[in-house]
């Protein structure tokens, strides 16, 4: 083994706990932008299905205003 390798394990256990904490944020950045991903679908959600709410009453209050100007 070359001295560069023996190095390398002589602080195994420094180099193990940055393996750790580095695994350790990725997760917690994983579970954050998958928390993130799904807020913003479900307001996406929301602000689509308020918007066809609008578009429905609009269009409905409309043909009864042609209808009640016809008679």
């Amino acid at each position: 083994m070359s001295a560069r390798g023996s190095e390398r394990y002589r602080n195994y256990s420094s180099v193990l706990k940055q393996h750790g904490e580095g695994k350790r944020l990725k997760t917690v950045t994983r579970i954050f932008t998958f928390f993130l991903i799904i807020i913003a679908l479900i307001l996406m959600f929301i602000v689509v299905s308020r918007w066809e709410e609008k578009q429905t009453i609009k269009k409905t209050s409309f043909v009864s205003h042609e209808c009640t100007n016809e008679t």
